[in-house]
């Protein structure tokens, strides 16, 4: 799991790809959100131009390099967000729904001036402000779960098993 201050972190991530390192400089959270569009080349499209080619390179001349982008593409989003890939990737899409980026924009909050983490933690303040616990549990849960074919890799830190996730739910929200 990334840092604790990954969220304000602004330092390159690096990718390893057929065994190539490769380091992406910083980038701030417009462009990131702009590469989920692609999000198993979201590394690539993140790179710098010679290193873009590199990768192509590595694509074309090694079959395991297509894993080895998607699964470090991954990585690096939840390693920059300080959060799962998935819960930045759901975060990063609220943000360009007309609303959200509407009252981020009205608030000064600029994707070209946060880093992708401070980005997602604006956008998950937004959509808690004003629930209340209950609702505020509801939608951390719906962030929380992966998407198809990652149920794998749902971890919730603890190692509960799921009667007991459901219990500690229950007595999170006094319903039993």
């Amino acid at each position: 799991m990334p840092s604790d201050f990954a969220p304000i972190l602004r330092e390159p991530v690096t990718v390893t790809v057929a065994g190539t390192r490769i380091v992406i400089p910083y980038r701030p959270a417009a462009v990131w959100a702009r590469g989920l569009e692609r999000l198993s080349l979201l590394a690539a499209l993140l790179a710098e131009p010679d290193d873009r080619d590199r990768i192509a390179d590595l694509l074309t001349d090694c079959p395991q390099a297509v894993d080895d982008l998607r699964t470090e593409s991954l990585r690096i989003l939840g390693d920059a967000a300080g959060r799962r890939w998935w819960e930045a990737g759901r975060l990063l899409s609220t943000s360009v729904q007309p609303e959200v980026l509407g009252r981020l924009v009205l608030a000064n909050v600029d994707p070209w001036q946060r880093s992708v983490g401070e980005w997602c933690a604006a956008v998950y303040a937004l959509c808690v402000k004003g629930q209340d616990e209950k609702g505020r549990i509801r939608f951390d849960f719906s962030l929380s779960i992966p998407p198809a074919d990652h149920e794998d890799e749902w971890d919730d830190g603890g190692g509960l098993d799921p009667a007991a996730a459901m219990a500690a739910v229950s007595q999170m929200t006094g319903k039993r």
